[in-house]
């Protein structure tokens, strides 16, 4: 058979008839409520969420431990009390006055975790006067010196005593002497020395000093005001003063001179004294202390005769005198004094751990008000020598 175009049929079968797929089971529905599946695929993405959410856990927790240990030192702090401080508080103090005075003298860690405590548990009331604490305490245990009262009232007698920068042993000795209604005399506070009972922490004890050594306590005795009641004795004196240097090197750093300008701590004292017996001008202090950090680089003699005028006690130095052996003429003698050459002030003892960047070699006074003229070379500190003798400063 074929169609009228020619085109055959023969062979050609119909297609079987198009059969319906199997219908799929569906889920019973419940009436009148649409719904659909979705299908969560588990992979690697959920696992680094689960992951990151865990870190996040152990984060907190790990910065929440670390703030109430924080939050622990700031009442009590770590370690043993330490040496024993006379404070006095003034009438009329507050909270916040006491904290701050605390804190300063290194009673209390941080005055803000006091008064936080206070204003949480309460403070007993307190008479002014002198009380008598220890450093590194907790801050419940300062409360308790505050709650048993002073040692004297402040109404009783208070002795001040004021030492100032840039004296020896000696002067300070009689210092003690010249104030009145002092307890105790100067050589009741030099026997109290020898007793060697109070040492400090930042310095050889007194049977361990370098060779040369004359006065173990040379430097140690923190220039500062103190006050003092009619009981007190040479001990509290000397035990204030002693600390009071102490808490100071902490604040400067001192325990990382060897890192910081390649010295032990006490030889940096020694250093502070050299600048404290040398500048009389503050901005300039930074400035010597560069000079003799260089010189010691160097291996120079410092050539300092403050350190002469140490062993003779005469400011007008002859030519016998700058020929006097001793290592503490540093004319003669390579490297720093045995021991610091009088007591140095914070200023001072700040500059030699922070001498100011520069490459002088010299200096010379300038003017009567104590300037010097700083040089590099041997030509310009010749020259500026030259204008020191015209000027009959030298």
């Amino acid at each position: 058979m074929s169609d009228p175009t020619g085109t055959s049929f023969r062979g050609f079968r119909p297609p079987p008839p198009r059969q319906r797929r199997p219908e799929r089971s569906r889920p019973p529905q419940r009436e009148g409520v649409e719904y659909e599946t979705i299908f969560v695929r588990k992979g690697r993405g959920t696992t680094l969420s689960i992951l990151f959410l865990l870190l996040l856990v152990l984060v907190a927790a790990w910065v929440t431990m670390r703030a109430v240990q924080w939050g622990r030192e700031q009442l009590d702090p770590p370690g043993d009390q330490g040496a024993a401080i006379n404070l006095t508080l003034p009438p009329g103090v507050s909270t916040s006055g006491i904290s701050e005075i605390l804190e300063q003298y290194g009673v209390i860690p941080d005055a803000r975790a006091y008064e936080w405590y206070v204003r949480l548990k309460g403070a007993p009331l307190f008479q002014a006067g002198d009380y008598t604490f220890h450093t590194n305490s907790a801050v419940w245990e300062a409360l308790e010196v505050l709650k048993d009262g002073p040692r004297y009232v402040e109404q009783a007698v208070r002795i001040r005593v004021t030492i100032p920068e840039g004296l020896t042993v000696r002067q300070i000795i009689n210092e003690i002497d010249e104030i009145e209604d002092m307890p105790f005399s100067g050589a009741d506070f030099e026997d109290e020395m020898r007793v060697q009972h109070v040492v400090s922490n930042y310095a050889p004890s007194p049977t361990a000093m370098p060779s040369g050594a004359i006065e173990p306590y040379e430097g140690l005795l923190f220039p500062d005001t103190y006050y003092l009641g009619p009981d007190s004795t040479p001990e509290d004196l000397l035990t204030q003063m002693v600390t009071r240097f102490d808490q100071i090197l902490t604040k400067l750093g001192y325990a990382a001179a060897p890192q910081t300008v390649g010295l032990t701590p006490y030889e940096t004292v020694v250093l502070a004294s050299l600048i404290e017996r040398e500048a009389r001008i503050g901005s300039e202090r930074a400035k010597i202390s560069r000079v003799i950090h260089n010189r010691l680089a160097a291996d120079w003699h410092l050539g300092i005769d403050a350190s002469i005028i140490y062993v003779t006690g005469d400011n007008q130095l002859t030519s016998t005198d700058l020929q006097t052996e001793s290592p503490f003429n540093t004319r003669l003698s390579k490297g720093l004094p045995p021991t610091p050459i009088a007591a140095p002030g914070e200023a001072s003892l700040e500059a030699a751990m922070g001498p100011i960047s520069g490459q002088w070699m010299y200096y010379v006074l300038a003017d009567s008000e104590g300037r010097h003229n700083f040089s590099i070379t041997t030509e310009e500190f010749e020259r500026d020598k030259a204008k020191c003798q015209e000027r009959g400063l030298c």
